[in-house]
């Protein structure tokens, strides 16, 4: 009956706890700072031990913290005998040194009786994190402007066994980003002047360029870069998580290009100008342009209208046909 009596104040006052913000000033055993962005940064903590999570130094991406936890077989046979408490604001800045603090409680809650158990807290008050049978979420914003974040252990019951005081979380934190990236571009044009003006095309809809980048998600995004003074460029880019991909872009000038492929003897004029080398492409002013080719005593002549922007190829080629005659 008493330990029931315990329980149920224990769960009005966490009712009230995980509603509000309260600031209080507080001791703890221990500081543990951990740094979120590494990959080997797990933690052996007891109770009332505190950690303090240091974020990513670029949080663009950045949704939440997550913590994995591993909870001793000993305190899964305590129910409700601990539990666990977010902060905001804390002061003075955390240091392994220091045990004593003031900050304003954003969230307290039980921890629960099983062996793993995953937690998010948020960061970014814009996202709506989902919970899962497997991960729950703090309904409450962490202030991710302060660097870190504040998360204790404390006893939420008394009677509870000695050892205790000796028994250790083992826990993990990770950062949660958005499924999203950003595009950046880099451009050179032909005689290296100033890059005139274009326009973006993403996945067939135009796009405002920013010096930060474009915030696309993640995968594969068609990319056209469109202008008047250059080729139109098209490229296709895959977008990472949480990362910056920069997109080289080397502008061609607008003339129009014709390629000829041609058998090595045949003579070939362009406008009445016999050609000497047609292995690489031709400019060409844009309008009509005609070519003549010769081979032997046979003469070909075609009309090509080029326009800027656009290349061509003009094939010569000679072909012969067989066909089978009918048997009488």
């Amino acid at each position: 009956m008493a330990r029931s009596l315990r329980i149920f104040l224990l769960f009005s006052i966490l009712t009230l706890l995980g509603s509000s913000v309260i600031a209080e000033s507080f001791r703890v055993h221990k500081t543990l700072i951990v740094n979120a962005s590494e990959t080997e940064n797990s933690v052996k903590a007891g109770i009332n031990d505190c950690l303090y999570i240091i974020l990513p130094e670029d949080k663009t991406y950045l949704n939440a913290i997550e913590l994995e936890i591993k909870i001793p077989k000993l305190f899964t046979e305590w129910p409700y005998s601990i539990m666990y408490c977010v902060y905001n604001n804390i002061a003075p800045e955390p240091s392994e040194n220091l045990i004593d603090y003031r900050g304003e409680k954003i969230h307290a809650n039980i921890v629960p009786s099983r062996l793993t158990w995953v937690l998010q807290i948020p960061t970014n008050k814009n996202i709506k994190l989902k919970e899962t049978p497997y991960t729950a979420v703090v309904p409450a914003v962490a202030n991710a402007e302060n660097g870190g974040v504040f998360f204790r252990f404390m006893l939420a019951m008394k009677g509870v066994p000695q050892e205790f005081d000796t028994t250790y979380f083992t826990v993990n934190a990770k950062p949660v980003f958005a499924e999203v990236g950003k595009l950046t571009f880099s451009y050179t044009t032909p005689d290296g002047s100033k890059v005139q003006p274009h326009t973006i095309f993403i996945d067939g809809k135009e796009m405002a360029e920013s010096e930060d980048g474009i915030v696309l998600s993640t995968g594969i995004h068609s990319v056209s870069v469109v202008s008047d003074y250059y080729r139109n460029e098209v490229r296709t880019v895959t977008i990472e998580q949480a990362k910056l991909t920069t997109l080289d872009i080397a502008f061609r000038d607008i003339t129009p290009e014709i390629r000829i492929s041609a058998p090595e003897n045949a003579v070939i004029y362009l406008d009445d100008e016999k050609l000497t080398k047609w292995d690489s492409a031709v400019q060409v002013k844009a309008g009509d342009h005609i070519f003549k080719f010769i081979i032997g005593d046979y003469e070909i002549i075609k009309t090509v209208k080029a326009e800027n922007g656009r290349s061509y190829t003009v094939t010569l080629g000679i072909d012969a046909s067989i066909t089978e005659d009918s048997v009488n």
